[in-house]
Parts: C-alpha cells; sequence; structure tokens
C-alpha cells in the first residue's frame, strides 16, 4: 500500500469527499494500491499549493498494512461488521496495533457468549 506524506507537516493525506481531504496521522490515511495512482494524486496536491506560494511537496511513501481476517478468510471492518471484504476491512498501521485489537475485540465478545478467532494478515 501507498501513503501520500506531506512533507512540511509530516502528515498523511486523507481523503474525506470528492473534493475535501485532510492531512492526519498514519493510521487514518487513506492507502492506495498502486504507486502510479499516489504519486499521481500527490502531483495534483502539489499543482493545487503551488500557485498561491506554499512550499510544500508531497512524497510517497510505501507502508505495510495489517487487517484482521476471521475463520471464513474475511476482514474485520467494526464491532458490527465482521465479514467485510479486505479492501473495505479496517487497516491498522502496526502489527502490536493489530493484535491489540484482537485482543480486545475476543474478550469484549466472550463476555457476551460469543466467541470469535482472527488472525493477523499484512497486506
Amino acid at each position: 500500500m501507498y501513503l501520500i506524506k506531506n512533507t512540511a507537516t509530516g502528515k498523511y493525506y486523507r481523503k474525506l469527499g470528492s473534493e475535501t481531504h485532510q492531512y492526519t496521522d498514519i493510521e487514518h490515511a487513506t492507502p492506495f494500491s498502486k504507486w502510479k495512482k499516489a504519486k499521481q494524486k500527490a502531483d495534483i496536491l502539489h499543482a493545487a499549493i503551488s500557485p498561491i506560494g506554499e512550499q510544500i511537496n508531497f512524497e510517497v511513501k510505501q507502508h505495510k498494512f495489517y487487517v484482521l481476517k476471521n475463520q471464513n478468510d474475511k476482514g474485520y471492518m467494526n464491532q458490527v461488521s465482521w465479514n467485510a471484504p479486505k479492501e473495505e476491512a479496517k487497516m491498522f498501521a502496526s502489527e502490536e496495533e493489530a493484535k491489540c485489537e484482537v485482543i480486545d475485540l475476543t474478550t469484549t465478545m466472550a463476555r457476551v457468549g460469543v466467541e470469535l478467532n482472527f488472525k493477523v494478515e499484512k497486506i
């Protein structure tokens, strides 16, 4: 996965809508599956800011994310949906973060009698 990093602030691009975005921490960044798409978007962002005199650059960085997969090989989206396709699954920026979510989720659900099993998978 590829992310767009604002070199001036160290924050990452997050798409909010068709024309809106924000810069945020890595765990909330919008990932791109292809370097070329991320580079095109970074060039568009740079072109939009350059005319107003801002000297901000964007770089495309590769980053590994982690998802939680259940026994049916489906991804974890949130506490309501445990069967999301991998591209819609909740992504974690670090393996430790994903493992903590597994522990929290399985512990919480075990209290109400629901047994869940997830494995952490790098994407």
